[in-house]
């Protein structure tokens, strides 16, 4: 058991229902007790787990919500920094609000970037720099390549400011400090080819070009979007197969490299994909903010409009699920507005489906039975038949209407499921 933490929860709930030491404590735990338990200093488990046990804590329930409150955070700082390219100045605002134990030296190389691309290049050095120091004294960091990450900003500051030379010095720290078995290794390219440009810059070309033949020839000339679209296609598949981890580091991986090459198309589809990996995965809350995220990338999409089509229909499909129907109802009439423009009839019955399945879980058994019955009309795909057959015999069974409940019922099962 780890008294410290467990104190720290312990002393965090207390606080949290508005207890006193002297509400909590007995005569069994007196007050001292208490406080030295809430700071870690009794190793005694027999008196820590009486005081868990008065405040209803289960420590197997509170490794899987640190679990997931660790997983939703990262998700959190996940979607920022896919944000920072389009909302720089929204997604410094969202940063702020951040506690100063949330992950301090990512949150200031994000307000870095922020500052980097409202060009308030000194405010962002200050940010990167700020990261920097952290990391020196932190352990066990390198693999997160984040401070080769920090000194590339810091090059490309320099560089632009016509100093060459502090350019170079950067990014060579940051190539001799990268990881190339760590995360973000798609950045080493990025740091290499900085570092042709500035020996460039400063007149020596043979560097430049010998810099340049460190880059893999296949790594150099792929086609990004075809990168990306593998990640997102090698995630749809480990989810078919439900190997949900596996499938979110396909999907996040992918995003990354959206995100660094402005491919908001495939960030959409990106996020698409991530949150039906959430939510198939039982992660309701994690798909929403999945969704929404790229729900919120619309202005950028000019082209494959389906895709915003698709994030509403599927986001509709997750406020279902959480059992807010009328957010469900709302979500999923935008996304029939825009299907009505793409035409595309196989999306529009899925959605007009769980518009109907809302008013059977609201009770307005009329709307839904008219609504069920409209699907079956449209003739889709056997599945999305088969849950409007299904729809239909439930919403006649409970009008009371035993006649059209066999009816249904009997075309339910004579189809075959």
């Amino acid at each position: 058991m780890d008294f410290k933490k467990v104190g720290e929860l312990i002393r965090k709930v207390r606080k949290d229902r508005g207890m006193t030491l002297d509400d909590l404590c007995d005569d069994y735990i007196p007050r001292t007790t208490l406080s030295m338990i809430e700071r870690g200093l009794t190793h005694n488990p027999v008196k820590v787990r009486y005081i868990l046990r008065k405040l209803d804590i289960n420590l197997t329930d509170l490794s899987k919500k640190e679990k997931e409150q660790a997983e939703d955070q990262e998700l959190e700082l996940i979607i920022l920094e896919n944000r920072i390219n389009s909302e720089p100045r929204k997604t410094l605002s969202e940063l702020s609000k951040f506690p100063a134990e949330y992950n301090r030296p990512v949150v200031d190389f994000l307000k870095g970037r922020c500052y980097y691309k409202t060009g308030q290049y000194d405010r962002a050095a200050d940010f990167f720099n700020k990261a920097l120091r952290v990391l020196e004294k932190s352990v066990d960091h390198e693999r997160t390549n984040l401070k080769p990450l920090c000194l590339n900003h810091l090059s490309v500051i320099e560089f632009n400011q016509g100093n060459n030379e502090k350019a170079l010095h950067y990014v060579e720290d940051g190539i001799n400090s990268f990881d190339l078995n760590g995360e973000r290794q798609y950045y080493y390219i990025n740091l290499l080819t900085n570092k042709a440009i500035y020996l460039r810059g400063l007149g020596r070309a043979e560097k430049a070009l010998k810099t340049l033949e460190e880059i893999k020839v296949n790594s150099f000339d792929i086609n990004i979007d075809a990168v990306i679209g593998i990640y997102d296609l090698q995630a749809k598949l480990k989810r078919e197969i439900k190997l949900y981890d596996e499938a979110a580091s396909c999907a996040i991986k992918g995003l990354e490299l959206a995100r660094v090459n402005y491919n908001y198309p495939r960030q959409l589809e990106l996020y698409i994909t991530l949150g039906e990996i959430y939510r198939e995965s039982g992660k309701l809350h994690q798909a929403e903010k999945c969704l929404n995220a790229g729900i919120a990338l619309k202005d950028k999409i000019s082209r494959r409009q389906f895709l915003i089509q698709d994030a509403y229909l599927k986001l509709g499909i997750v406020y279902f699920e959480k059992k807010d129907f009328q957010l469900s109802h709302k979500t999923l009439r935008k996304a029939l507005n825009i299907v009505k423009i793409e035409n595309d009839m196989l999306k529009y019955s899925k959605a007009l489906l769980y518009v109907a399945k809302c008013f059977l879980s609201e009770c307005k058994y009329e709307k839904a039975l008219s609504t069920f019955k409209n699907v079956y009309e449209l003739d889709s795909d056997d599945k999305t038949n088969l849950e409007a057959l299904r729809g239909l015999s439930q919403a006649s069974l409970l009008l009371g209407d035993e006649t059209n409940y066999i009816k249904y019922s009997k075309l339910y099962f004579g189809t075959g499921i």
